[in-house]
């Protein structure tokens, strides 16, 4: 099976409205296997796992923020944006090739374990060269963690 996902950066993946209420992305993706807490530096918000899919809410229960996983997935998973198809595949050369065709900003993380495009709204974590996840995110997901950073002079 293949799934076909809408990119709006910052606003929309697929069926998923940052912003829509939990309850919302709930519905979208069935009954979710587990729930836990995340955040830094104050673990406050509500990462819902699905099994083949992450959601991401703020505190107050919105949805900032979806995560994917090419390297468990069953099904092909494409972004369209701007009317290009871009593959989630789970071999990293073919995810930056696929991803150069719609961005020209991917940046290398600091840590060397993934990339991130600013124009985009979307992060690969990706350690030994395999693709684990892709997360997609609106503006405001890492606010709060920048701002903690700046004040401690981390």
């Amino acid at each position: 099976m293949t799934v076909l996902m809408k990119l709006i950066p910052y606003r929309q993946v697929g069926d998923f409205v940052f912003g829509m209420e939990r309850s919302q992305a709930e519905k979208i993706c069935g009954k979710r296997i587990s729930t836990c807490m995340y955040g830094y530096p104050i673990e406050d918000r509500y990462l819902d796992d699905y099994g083949y899919m992450h959601t991401l809410c703020n505190n107050r229960q919105l949805l900032e923020a979806v995560e994917f996983f090419p390297d468990i997935s069953a099904e092909e998973m494409y972004l369209e944006y701007d009317g290009v198809k871009v593959c989630l595949s789970k071999d990293i050369q073919v995810m930056l090739e696929q991803l150069h065709r719609i961005t020209d900003d991917l940046t290398e993380d600091e840590d060397g374990e993934g990339y991130s495009s600013q124009k985009l709204g979307l992060k690969v974590y990706c350690p030994d060269e395999v693709v684990e996840d892709v997360l997609i995110h609106d503006q405001y997901c890492y606010d709060e963690e920048k701002a903690y950073i700046e004040e401690q002079k981390l």
